[in-house]
């Protein structure tokens, strides 16, 4: 499937779009004019031509869906109201991997030699990503700011266009050993987590920085129906604290497993799994009994939520930019898309300033990211890249799940840089 955005832009330089803080930010130049810039594949003199895999059919389409037309209303925002980038309108290709690897091979295929795409930018889901990223990087392209936690996608050497977006997995499984350490030393310890790429990932990354005494770690198969052994286990060897590493549909059943059986130990989950999300789950559809199960869980988070949010300028001005410029009703993961797409705008601005505008020349300039906040991140979440830093945001703020299901922050940000 074919989506175009068609953004109209103005003479102004996207420089003001969105501030970037720290001192290692480049030095505001002006606009090069377009015989100035270099430039090989997907800029014109009035457009700059991206391309991204997402789902936009099949099972998980719900899951989903938003993410694509609110980086499509960001997009359409900077170019009407900020003159677009390089004074050149962003044309966004969109094309539909339903979550397959084996169609998000074909995709990036065709929006590599038949559109021609200057970068692809926010391509979603582990499987497909690691379906496209050797013939991407082989094709010398950015691979910028990938939807998914793989940690393995973070390896420069092996794929050096590739940039991941979310925290990767095993650094989220370190910021949390680290929370345990501060707030639960004492803690018995069991760990619960899905028996794959990023189950693993994250319990390696607990495990290295916790402390204290681990008395349990219980697997589980992704195709499994039932964790009902498994937590009988951590529950026996005494576990005070479970640590539970697995999808929302898991982590739903080992609260209700907790339910059923009047223990209560304190629970600390993965960003993975949003709050509203798992009380839904948990209360078969009534969040108001879910959220009273999950009540005083450890959840970390790191982009705005709306509801929480609502009052902040950043959350009220996205609202607008999603009503003004088509974009999807509000919802969880709307603020999260935007982000993205200011990361892309970011990455585009730098590449300008600097007049080059090649792929190569993008890379480079998403690399010299340093201290950058989207606005819909939370405070305390920034972007540093590098050459030898292919993951773009490395720190949570730890949160509290409330009696209404949402996520109330309970200190500072945790970083791993």
């Amino acid at each position: 499937m074919r989506v175009l955005l068609a953004l109209l832009g103005a003479a102004a330089l996207v420089g003001g779009l969105v501030a970037c803080g720290g001192s290692e930010a480049p030095p505001r130049t002006e606009t090069p004019t377009p015989r100035q810039l270099k430039t090989d594949v997907g800029v014109t003199e009035s457009e700059i031509r991206l391309g991204t895999t997402a789902v936009l059919s099949g099972s998980l389409v719900a899951a989903y869906q938003p993410i694509v037309p609110a980086m499509q209303a960001y997009f359409e925002y900077v170019n009407r109201e900020k003159g677009g980038v390089c004074n050149r309108r962003i044309t966004l290709i969109v094309e539909d991997h339903q979550y397959s690897p084996p169609k998000a091979r074909e995709a990036v295929t065709k929006l590599i030699e038949q559109d021609r795409v200057l970068a692809l930018v926010g391509d979603l889901g582990t499987g497909p990503v690691l379906a496209e990223a050797d013939y991407v990087n082989e094709q010398k392209v950015p691979h910028l700011f990938v939807q998914t936690g793989a940690t393995a996608l973070g390896d420069y050497r092996r794929w050096p266009w590739t940039i991941v977006f979310i925290p990767d997995y095993r650094s989220e499984g370190r910021i949390l050993g680290r929370l345990a350490n501060e707030r639960f030393p004492n803690a018995k310890v069991g760990i619960l987590y899905q028996n794959d790429d990023f189950g693993q990932d994250g319990r390696s990354g607990f495990k290295e920085e916790f402390k204290g005494q681990i008395v349990a770690e219980q697997s589980y198969e992704a195709t499994a129906t039932d964790i009902s052994s498994q937590m009988a286990n951590i529950r026996a060897a005494g576990a005070d604290l479970v640590y539970i590493y697995a999808t929302a549909a898991f982590t739903a059943r080992a609260f209700q497993y907790m339910q059923q059986t009047n223990w209560r130990p304190q629970v600390i989950m993965s960003y993975v799994n949003p709050a509203d999300t798992v009380a839904n789950l948990v209360g078969g559809g009534n969040k108001e009994a879910g959220a009273s199960v999950i009540k005083g869980t450890i959840v970390p988070i790191w982009y705005m939520d709306p509801a929480v949010d609502k009052d902040r300028p950043e959350m009220k001005e996205h609202v607008r930019i999603m009503q003004a410029y088509g974009g999807p009703p509000v919802q969880r993961l709307t603020p999260y898309a935007q982000a993205l797409a200011e990361l892309v705008v970011e990455t585009l601005r730098r590449a300008c300033e600097a007049g080059d505008m090649t792929r190569q020349g993008v890379l480079r300039a998403a690399e010299s990211i340093r201290d950058f906040h989207p606005t819909t991140l939370v405070p305390g979440i920034d972007v540093t890249l590098g050459p030898d830093d292919h993951f773009a945001v490395q720190a949570l703020v730890p949160a509290e799940v409330q009696a209404d299901a949402t996520p109330r922050p309970i200190g500072p940000a945790i970083s791993t840089r």
